[in-house]
């Protein structure tokens, strides 16, 4: 099963695009089979089926969204990557409470 399919995640792409594509310095290019955005040249986030991974977060902020019940560590081939967290994301509305998260990946990719 791919991490991606345009046509499962087509809306939700089409969301977060229109939030972070206007942002100063973000870019968009396809990683890993999957919409990958970056600023200044460090990844923010990757859509994958069913939900956006963050790689920017800081502690706290991982601690935050791992405490509810939408998130969760991203596992690559069976492995737990500590770095990256998966929003899950069931309905396209639900991104927008997540902006806050996505701001604070950019923001600290732009460091």
């Amino acid at each position: 099963m791919p991490y991606y399919s345009e046509t499962e995640s087509q809306q939700v792409r089409e969301k977060f695009e229109e939030i972070v594509l206007p942002w100063p310095e973000v870019t968009k290019k396809k990683m890993f089979g999957s919409p990958t955005y970056s600023a200044r040249g460090t990844i923010l986030a990757m859509l994958v089926n069913g939900g956006i991974i963050l790689s920017q977060l800081d502690e706290e902020q991982k601690a935050a969204l791992l405490s509810g019940t939408d998130a969760e560590y991203f596992v690559a081939h069976g492995r737990v990557i500590k770095k990256w967290v998966l929003i899950r994301i069931g309905e396209v509305a639900d991104i927008e409470r997540f902006i806050p998260f996505i701001e604070a990946s950019y923001h600290r990719a732009m460091k």
